[in-house]
């Protein structure tokens, strides 16, 4: 899929339903979400495979209605180790060797 949106008030990643179809996804669990037109029932389907900027990783996605951009949340962002640059419009990667890594336990 090439239509990705990056989306920092997003905190998942978010398919559309019929990307979730071509990937045969399965069906993990129904929840409530919030969107701008309130509060509403979605799906959220389990391992979806991201490759980007040299990263990957896989995550539950939340399905969208079809026709739409999918996004990429500020979850799936961190765990990747990119950090979206809005003045530039380019997703920046931080660095995961030496000790500047951006993976941490606390």
């Amino acid at each position: 899929m090439t239509n990705v949106l990056v989306d920092t008030r997003a905190t998942t990643l978010c398919l559309p339903a019929d990307v979730i179809t071509r990937l045969c996804l399965k069906l993990l669990k129904e929840v409530n979400v919030t969107t701008k037109m309130g509060i509403g029932k979605a799906r959220i389907f389990q391992d979806a495979k991201i490759s980007l900027c040299g990263r990957e990783g896989t995550f539950e996605c939340l399905e969208l209605p079809g026709g739409r951009d999918g996004l990429l949340g500020v979850i799936s962002l961190e765990a990747l180790g990119l950090e979206a640059d809005l003045r530039h419009q380019t997703l920046k990667v931080l660095p995961d060797e030496g000790t500047d890594t951006y993976l941490t336990i606390l």
